[in-house]
């Protein structure tokens, strides 16, 4: 809505002018209608960047569990990939490395990490890359509900790094596209205390005609810029 601005009409001879008073009115609204217009006129001529909000910088400050990925899929009609077990490996390495220099170390407890306490505690909870996410695997309802068993198992993993939270990368997957695929990985956050799912996604990699490295580092950090954005 463009701001209306006012006519400057020139008084005939013999009409009374105002009062002085009257004058310092009119003169100071005159400005204001000046000053609205060259304001207007820089905001249509230099276009505002968007802001930037990464959707879990509120959780940036407290400490959150992030766990290694559950599962891996591929769509043999996209392009081929590495074997399971190296994909989730190098996916939790990578996703180590983007939290870490994201500057999260200390407070979000990387893939890494949570692997390294789950093998100095081997009794009390079990193999955090087998939390039996099978019932998340493909989306959590609207009630957002946490079942046994991973309910107790997600309460013990982030017991043991004094966290609150847990983000979940429940599933890497290949997608099939035109042309090629894309890597896509499924995000759950758990409040672990009221065992309950907060948020989830579907983050979604470039398309690429063949697999590479590249394109599952850049699907990492992307999950670290979801808490500190670039």
């Amino acid at each position: 809505m463009g701001i209306a601005q006012g006519v400057v009409q020139h008084l005939p001879f013999g009409v009374h002018h105002p009062e002085p008073s009257i004058r310092r009115l009119l003169l100071v609204i005159a400005t204001a209608a000046a000053s609205a217009a060259a304001t207007l006129s820089a905001q249509q001529t230099a276009p505002q960047a968007p802001a930037h909000t990464a959707p879990l910088a509120q959780y940036a400050a407290v400490k959150v569990a992030v766990v290694p990925v559950q599962f891996f899929r591929a769509d043999t009609t996209a392009f081929a990939a590495p074997p399971a077990a190296a994909m989730r490996a190098a996916f939790d390495s990578l996703l180590s490395e983007a939290l870490d220099e994201h500057g999260l170390k200390g407070m979000w407890a990387t893939p890494a990490d949570v692997q390294r306490a789950a093998k100095r505690n081997a009794g009390y909870v079990n193999d955090p890359r087998n939390l039996g996410a099978f019932s998340v695997r493909n989306g959590i309802g609207k009630e957002g509900a946490i079942p046994d068993p991973l309910a107790s198992n997600v309460r013990r993993v982030v017991a043991l790094h004094d966290a609150r939270y847990m983000l979940m990368p429940v599933e890497l997957r290949v997608d099939a596209a035109k042309g090629g695929g894309n890597l896509v990985v499924r995000l759950l956050l758990i409040d672990a205390r009221l065992v309950t799912a907060l948020w989830q996604v579907d983050l979604i990699g470039d398309h690429a005609t063949a697999f590479s490295m590249a394109l599952l580092q850049k699907l990492t950090t992307r999950i670290a810029d979801l808490a500190v954005a670039p």
